[in-house]
Formats: structure tokens, C-alpha cells, sequence
């Protein structure tokens, strides 16, 4: 057996990121994360309780790099011109990772959420305060109308896109964004 390479939480977490990134967070198991350091799957529990655990951390990571990627696309707009960034934005990083989707509906399988939840609201804040801000004094409530229709409007796509229903995936950021545009014209 080859020599067993040092390990610690942070290499075993972002060893455990790589592999769901590379193809589906569903495929990630101590196994086969033991297999890739090269070590037994028992000696993973040094560094993450459970796979649960394990699941959970990686999705942190992933939807960090999500928030920042879409934070920074939408730094120095305001207004439709930032609705429509965060938009593409956020379906051009699903396509860069093709992982998106299968952590999507690993969230839904995970007993312990608050974490994840938490991502998930600081994601939508994003959207949310760009709507305030170009609303002014809009009700609260119109507000978080207008933001689940545009998630939902993000989220579908990514799903029908990685489903097939939208064949030519080069032309599916475009076609999303001047969806969005129809939606978001009267806001």
C-alpha cells in the first residue's frame, strides 16, 4: 500500500468538495473519499463524525463559492441591470458546475439544515435587497413575492436545463435572462 498522505478536517473536507464537484454530491461516500486519500474509511471519523457531517460541510463550501460568485457579478449595479446579472450569474455557475443540481436535492435528504437554510436565505438576500432598493417603499410582502418567483424562475431553468428540455445549452443563459427580463419589467 502506498505511503498514507498526512490528513486533516480541511483536506478531507476539500478532498470530499472535489469529488462531489467532479460529477454528483449523491456519488460522495466515505469509500470512496477513503479510497481517494488513500486511507481506510474508519480513519474519516478522526476528521468528520458522520457522512452526514461530511455532506453538510461540502454543501456550505459550495454555496459559499455560489453567493460569492453571484455577489460579485451584481457589484456596482442596481436596479433590472442587477436582477438580471444575479440571474445569469447563478445559472452560468450551475453550468460551470455541473454538481449544482445533485446538491440541490441532496439539501432535501440532510436532517440537519439550519446551516444550509441559512446559505440558502443569504443567497436570497441577495436578490431581496436589490428589489428594495430599486422599489423603494414597495410592501414587504411584494417584495418576497417577487424574489420566490425569480428563484423559482433560476432554480426551474437549472433543473430543465440539466434535464435536456433545453437543448442548446449555449443559448440557455440568454434565453433565461430575457425570461427574467419579461418577469421583472413591471417591478
Amino acid at each position: 500500500m502506498a505511503r498514507k498522505a498526512k490528513l486533516s478536517t480541511e483536506i478531507v473536507i476539500n478532498k470530499a468538495l472535489e469529488i462531489a464537484q467532479a460529477g454528483d454530491f449523491n456519488a460522495l461516500s466515505y469509500r470512496g473519499l477513503a479510497r481517494e486519500l488513500n486511507v481506510q474509511p474508519q480513519t474519516l471519523y478522526r476528521y468528520v463524525a458522520n457522512i452526514e457531517e461530511l455532506q453538510i460541510k461540502v454543501v456550505l463550501i459550495f454555496l459559499d463559492q455560489l453567493i460569492a460568485f453571484v455577489q460579485n457579478a451584481v457589484i456596482g449595479l442596481s436596479g433590472q441591470e442587477a436582477i438580471l446579472a444575479f440571474v445569469k450569474a447563478a445559472f452560468d455557475f450551475s453550468q460551470d458546475n455541473h454538481a449544482f443540481n445533485s446538491m440541490l436535492s441532496l439539501i432535501g435528504k440532510i436532517n440537519k439544515q439550519d446551516e444550509i437554510l441559512s446559505k440558502l436565505m443569504a443567497l436570497r438576500d441577495i436578490p431581496t435587497t436589490i428589489v428594495r432598493r430599486n422599489n423603494g417603499n414597495e410592501d414587504a410582502n411584494k417584495v418576497q413575492q417577487h424574489v420566490q418567483i425569480l428563484m423559482s424562475l433560476i432554480f426551474g431553468f437549472i433543473e430543465f436545463t440539466d434535464l435536456g428540455l433545453y437543448r442548446d445549452k449555449a443559448d440557455a443563459s440568454t434565453t433565461l435572462v430575457a425570461n427574467a427580463k419579461e418577469i421583472i419589467v413591471n417591478w
